[in-house]
């Protein structure tokens, strides 16, 4: 009853977790920092679920985290319509990992085709809110990425 169905996608925005750095690349360990991410998100922050719909951790692996059915809950009063696709670690400390950032192009590329989404309508979360998300070295792969042709 405190979710609210996607109804729909027409944009993409990308983050960082921004907690610690992370530099572990097992499922254990990842599952676990998974597990914290949604406790806080549902204990503290009274989400229905994590807020993000895809976490694409330091191995290259895409985790399923909210499902994509439902709104998310990681841009504030921009959610309606946007999927959410975080990448693990903090990325004003460290530089996402070369697996990442390739899965990055992966997930952005499949969602862009499968929702029509257009290059012009993804996003990172500072350039919809006012924060340091998803930080200095994500933000400038992220604009490598969109201005490139990996994505058309």
């Amino acid at each position: 009853s405190s979710i609210n169905p996607m109804n729909g996608v027409s944009r993409i925005t990308v983050h960082h977790e921004g907690w610690i750095p992370v530099y572990f690349t097992d499922e254990s360990t990842t599952m676990a920092r998974l597990q914290k991410i949604q406790s806080v998100h549902v204990r503290d922050r009274g989400w229905a679920d994590i807020g993000y719909h895809f976490v694409i951790d330091r191995a290259g692996r895409v985790w399923e985290a909210r499902n994509i059915r439902y709104q998310g809950a990681h841009v504030k009063n921009n959610n309606e319509h946007n999927v959410g696709v975080m990448c693990l670690g903090n990325f004003d400390q460290q530089q996402p990992s070369g697996p990442q950032v390739q899965q990055l192009v992966v997930v952005l590329r499949s969602l862009m085709q499968t929702y029509r989404v257009p290059v012009a309508r993804v996003y990172t979360h500072q350039e919809l809110n006012p924060t340091a998300c998803p930080g200095k070295s994500l933000q400038a792969r992220a604009n490598a990425i969109r201005s490139s042709s990996v994505l058309a």
